[in-house]
């Protein structure tokens, strides 16, 4: 399969308003912010900020025998989108869903065990509010709408990254055609 394949079926990263509507300008895209990586540093998302992407975007496409999203530089990815992409608007909704997401956290650390923030939370109760999330990433505002579009830039950024690319998409994933070397049986 090639990559520009895989970006045309994940649907979910075009959500993001801010994304070019044409596949191949879209790759283009996370092509050439992936490049301007090394020369970046965060431009929009504060130490916090950075800290919670960064804990979200490694649980949503963790480290296995494949590069995990942080591996990738999936955060920073996510950040540079923000900074050259994003409308005014849409970074404040944005950074105000993460804000909303670290005062659920708070809430739901109340009921676990006191904590404070996201990153602060057990691996269980942060796997549980985003699940919570993922039900909700249709909401206009809020966390829900943070962990909508935080999840759709993970996605996009990790299988637009050198990386993924030449360590896992190079394996075919889906059905490539018909074989003729199975014995026709007829229906009755």
């Amino acid at each position: 399969m090639q990559r520009r394949e895989v970006v045309r079926y994940l649907g979910a990263a075009f959500a993001l308003p801010f994304l070019p509507r044409n596949a191949d300008a879209a790759i283009r895209l996370g092509e050439d912010l992936h490049r301007r990586l090394t020369d970046t540093s965060f431009r929009t998302l504060d130490t916090p900020q950075q800290m919670l992407v960064t804990d979200i975007c490694e649980m949503i496409i963790p480290e296995t025998d494949t590069p995990g999203a942080v591996s990738v530089r999936v955060p920073q990815f996510i950040d540079l989108l923000l900074a050259e992409w994003a409308s005014d608007e849409e970074k404040a909704e944005f950074l105000a869903g993460l804000t909303d997401i670290d005062a659920r956290a708070a809430a739901f650390g109340v009921q676990q065990q006191g904590q404070r923030r996201f990153v602060d939370l057990a691996p269980a109760a942060k796997t549980e509010l985003l699940t919570a999330l993922d039900r909700e990433r249709g909401a206009k505002s809020g966390a829900g709408l943070a962990f909508g579009r935080l999840k759709s830039m993970t996605v996009y950024g990790y299988f637009t990254s050198k990386p993924v690319y030449e360590n896992v998409l190079r394996t075919r994933m889906y059905f490539d055609g018909y074989k003729g070397d199975v014995p026709f049986t007829a229906a009755r």
